[in-house]
């Protein structure tokens, strides 16, 4: 091979060469990209599915499951020699509420609809909520009710007798149209910034925990009481862990409740089989 030729040929290679090397990473940098793109859609995916799954510890009244965000202390480690005691309201001022929806199982002999604990409605823009008994927090979330898309605040805790005490916070009740729901979003994120506690926090009985928002008179906090974390959901009447639940207004309340739903054709007790 001629001398000219050899050179002509180790240019040529070193021309390939180098426009190879020019565009590897044009190649490359495309694919990078849709795979980190990939991943944020991902990730976003994943952040969204939370609130489609968002825990729920509301009445069953409006079929909802409970999902916590931490997980209760095993009832094998709870204190069976403090029997569990409550206060007899959820908010720190008793005048605050002008009615309760009692607690009433789904074969109740009045005939009363099914309500899984008790609601304390309030006619208050802003009302005062407290711990009803010790405890150690489960969760705090804002939920979106479904099928309506109402918004509240859900929040438990385990008493040290091993039971679970859960609160809604429902800036209104039943059904609600857009414009309402957007005002409950935007109370919901007021309620949220007024919680006090988080996961893990031990409470104590008569603890400030936040402030429930209303939209109407018919905002309510809902307390219920299961008996533990673990098999099918046993519903309890709260009111048979009030020791002054006799001297205190909720009967009286519960009958002001029944005469505006059954307009007096109905004279529920506290707790309703």
């Amino acid at each position: 091979m001629s001398h000219k030729k050899i050179i002509a040929l180790g240019l040529f290679l070193i021309f390939a060469i180098s426009a190879c090397a020019a565009e590897e990473p044009q190649s490359v940098a495309p694919k990078a990209s849709i795979q980190e793109t990939s991943d944020v859609e991902q990730g976003a995916a994943n952040d969204e599915e939370p609130s489609s799954t968002a825990p729920a510890t509301t009445a069953p009244a409006e079929n909802q499951s409970t999902v916590t965000t931490m997980q209760p202390k095993n009832d094998q480690n709870s204190d069976q020699s403090q029997p569990l005691t409550l206060l007899t309201t959820a908010f720190v001022d008793v005048a605050d509420y002008w009615g309760i929806q009692p607690f009433a199982t789904r074969t109740n002999q009045l005939g009363v609809q099914f309500h899984n604990g008790i609601d304390y409605f309030t006619n208050q823009e802003q009302v005062g909520v407290q711990a009803v008994s010790d405890g150690r927090v489960m969760f705090v979330d804002i939920y979106e009710r479904q099928p309506d898309g109402a918004f509240q605040i859900n929040l438990a805790w385990q008493a040290p007798s091993g039971e679970i005490i859960s609160y809604s916070l429902e800036p209104s009740a039943g059904p609600a149209d857009a414009a309402k729901i957007a005002e409950q979003k935007l109370l919901a994120q007021q309620m949220m910034e007024s919680i006090t506690i988080q996961v893990g926090d031990q409470i104590v009985q008569g603890q400030f925990l936040g402030y429930l928002y209303g939209q109407d008179e018919w905002a309510h906090v809902h307390m219920s009481v299961k008996a533990s974390d673990r098999g099918p959901e046993q519903w309890l009447c709260p009111a048979d862990f009030m020791p002054t639940a006799g001297d205190s207004d909720l009967l009286a309340k519960s009958s002001i409740w029944a005469d505006r739903l059954y307009n007096g054709s109905k004279q529920p007790e506290l707790c309703n089989y």
